[in-house]
């Protein structure tokens, strides 16, 4: 009988035999030599495991999408051949990928901490169904930082003269930012003495000094007027300039304007016996060693600034002194020789020092014509004659309490905003041709437009650099109507990451130079491009 080693060995033999039926092996080979299947299955499935271990990496490495791609409301979507941006909303239960026109149109729809994560075309077209393209058109691309809109600029609104006669003025606004607002300091920005000499369309003349003070000439009569003007700006022309350069000045009431100064009196003696002798006659102008100039009164002599000097030395006083009207030469004293008037506070007072209890606003040193073209100027802004020079008025976006609060009296419960005036042979930066606004690149400003200097509330816009100022609505104007009202304000303005700034109250005057580009709210980014 058989043995349990040789019915083992008979059933290999037979199992070999069969395979090698099957697998056909050589004629003269033996039943050894026929393949054996099972040889080269594991080395392929060790081959199969490394090549999806492969692929799997190199998914991983580059990857179709980012991870949560598809959010909606989460991020913008950039296409990676067409860089078309996309951004997912929901339309009832299905999400939908919308074309969007522009980054401000973007972020008025999605979470104000959105990512941009670039997707490959292919994962676009398939995954997510396209809805229509949305957006506002025409609004910006490019917004400025969070940090940026909320820090000041530099506000010029420039006049040059027209190409033709009797042709109205060219003009530009310009908002500056960062290394730009030094184009307007230094060079070509006016001192204490110097002065614009302008004209209004309606043909009125103005005196506006270096910290963009507009003076009226309120002489009297016309005649005065010209005598005034003519001591000042000698033969001087005006410069025409347009009235939104002038209703950006700080236009002073007309009781403040230039007049005429007079000493009561003038021709008598003065009871002062500390005045010289050769100049007790009530009208008589001293200086003394340092510069300093003294107007000789009934009662004793007081200080007067270098600017009222020299209307006395030539105006109406000088007639009453000199019968042929010439000009008064001051009389030179020691310092400490006399005893000038002081005030109730004990201080030195001077003549014309207050209108009532405001103190004078006129310039104090003689001036000269700062935009006076066809003669050259003494700033380094316009050093040489020229046809074509630039005057600017310039706000410096701040305001000013004064030490006495002498700006409520004016009309500026804000305070007086910070100015300045500028002159020079070209624009104080570089324009586009065709353009009348810049606005320095990569810059901007959010603020509140006011429409009188007492105002403190007013619209909303937001200045990009594009050169046109964007309305931003106050209200909500989203879709919900949840939460507190508080929550309900300034919904695009917390969209365009603008939450937790403090926009500065700009006067009318100025915001309405730029034109003025479609309102950035919710709605309006949702609608279809075609509606």
């Amino acid at each position: 009988m058989a043995s349990r080693r040789d019915e083992l060995n008979a059933y290999s033999f037979a199992r070999k035999r069969t395979n090698a039926a099957f697998l056909k092996p050589l004629p003269n080979g033996s039943i050894e030599s026929a393949p054996r299947p099972l040889k080269a299955v594991v080395p392929s499935i060790m081959m199969g495991v490394v090549m999806l271990v492969g692929f799997g990496a190199c998914g991983i490495l580059k990857p179709v999408a980012p991870q949560g791609w598809d959010e909606v409301g989460k991020n913008v979507i950039v296409g990676d051949k067409s860089t078309t941006r996309y951004i997912v909303l929901k339309q009832g239960k299905q999400k939908l990928l919308h074309p969007i026109l522009n980054l401000a149109s973007a972020r008025l729809l999605i979470d104000p901490n959105f990512k941009v994560v670039k997707v490959k075309e292919e994962e676009l077209d398939g995954k997510i169904p396209h809805g229509p393209a949305i957006g506002i058109p025409y609004a910006p691309d490019r917004l400025p930082t969070t940090e940026d809109a909320d820090a000041p600029k530099t506000w010029a609104v420039c006049n040059r003269p027209g190409s033709g006669l009797n042709s109205k003025p060219q003009q530009s606004v310009f908002i500056l930012g960062g290394k730009d607002k030094q184009a307007v300091e230094g060079k070509g920005k006016l001192g204490p003495s110097q002065a614009l000499f302008v004209e209004d369309p309606q043909h009125k003349k103005w005196l506006v000094d270096s910290e963009g003070k507009a003076f009226e000439f309120n002489g009297g009569s016309e005649a005065v007027n010209d005598t005034l003007r003519r001591i000042i700006f000698r033969s001087a022309k005006p410069q025409p300039v347009s009235q939104d350069f002038m209703d950006t000045l700080l236009v002073l009431p007309r009781q403040l304007g230039i007049s005429m100064p007079a000493v009561a009196g003038a021709g008598g003696q003065t009871s002062d016996p500390k005045v010289p002798a050769r100049a007790r006659t009530v009208g008589s102008i001293l200086q003394d060693s340092s510069g300093q100039k003294y107007v000789v009164e009934q009662d004793g002599v007081e200080q007067v600034t270098d600017f009222v000097a020299n209307l006395l030395e030539e105006g109406a006083n000088a007639e009453k002194l000199h019968s042929d009207g010439s000009r008064i030469k001051p009389v030179q004293i020691a310092v400490n020789s006399i005893d000038p008037k002081r005030d109730a506070s004990d201080n030195l007072s001077f003549f014309m020092g207050n209108f009532g209890t405001f103190p004078s606003p006129w310039p104090t040193e003689s001036l000269s014509v700062a935009n006076e073209f066809e003669h050259g100027s003494q700033t380094g802004g316009l050093t040489r004659p020229t046809r074509n020079g630039v005057s600017c008025s310039v706000y410096n976006g701040k305001n000013n309490k004064l030490p006495g609060g002498e700006e409520k009296q004016l009309g500026y419960k804000n305070g007086v905003p910070d100015m300045q005036t500028w002159v020079g042979s070209d624009y104080p930066v570089k324009i586009a041709t065709g353009a009348n606004s810049y606005v320095t690149p990569g810059s901007g400003l959010l603020y509140t437009e006011v429409r009188t200097s007492a105002a403190t509330s007013g619209s909303q816009f937001l200045v990009t650099d594009t050169g046109l100022r964007y309305p931003l609505p106050r209200n909500n104007d989203s879709e919900s109507k949840a939460g507190k009202a508080d929550d309900e304000q300034d919904k695009a303005k917390v969209h365009l990451g603008y939450e937790g700034t403090h926009p500065p109250l700009i006067m009318k005057a100025w915001s309405e130079l730029l034109s003025t580009g479609p309102s950035l709210d919710i709605q309006s980014a949702k609608k279809p491009q075609s509606s």
